[in-house]
């Protein structure tokens, strides 16, 4: 699920009117351990450390504003999506998001609460039960205030189906997690809109 994940993060991090991640690229997302220059060496939740490249063609935000990799701490966590040497563990970034410790501690808190991100598993009426991307089962209820987003438009509840991955924000109502927005991950589509404007890597 890290596609969901990295486009989550991304989507807190970047301005919804700037330049929009690719998560169906290669990505890597992990704690920063170390930092040389414009490399950043991160270790994954599962102990593997990568080599994480910048240049002055990588876009790197912090709390929805573009920052220098000068900005970036050792403990923070970085998502970070362009093209991955697996043999090397090496990715020289095109995107690159930068949580702060804190943030990370309080994006955990609130997952299942304020936002939750992973896979349509079943969809009952109004209710979509969702494998989350820590791989525990939550079942959520859109309401009339839920708006959904797809491929860049406005949607539908109909236009949700199991197996699409999503995202969404929203608050516990009656024990239950409401929406106030779903949007479905489409790579496909973030792969089109995006092509034209992907900088190349030195």
């Amino acid at each position: 699920m890290l596609l969901v994940a990295a486009s989550t993060i991304f989507a807190l991090q970047i301005p919804a009117d700037g330049p929009q991640p690719f998560p169906d690229l290669p990505g890597v997302r992990g704690t920063v351990k170390s930092i040389h220059g414009r490399d950043a060496i991160i270790q994954t939740d599962d102990g593997q450390a990568y080599t994480v490249h910048t240049s002055d063609n990588t876009r790197i935000y912090k709390s929805r504003q573009p920052i220098k990799m000068s900005y970036i701490r050792v403990g923070d966590t970085l998502v970070a999506a362009g093209a991955l040497d697996t043999n090397a563990r090496l990715l020289r970034a095109i995107f690159v998001a930068d949580v702060d410790a804190a943030t990370v501690a309080k994006m955990r808190a609130d997952f299942g609460k304020t936002w939750i991100a992973g896979k349509v598993l079943k969809i009952e009426e109004a209710r979509i039960t969702v494998d989350r991307m820590d791989h525990k089962t939550q079942v959520i209820e859109a309401d009339d205030t839920t708006s959904f987003r797809k491929d860049g438009q406005s949607v539908t509840l109909l236009d949700v189906h199991v197996g699409d991955g999503i995202r969404a924000t929203g608050a516990i109502k009656n024990d239950i997690f409401v929406p106030t927005q779903l949007t479905v991950i489409d790579p496909a589509y973030r792969r089109r809109r995006s092509a034209d404007a992907a900088p190349d890597q030195p």
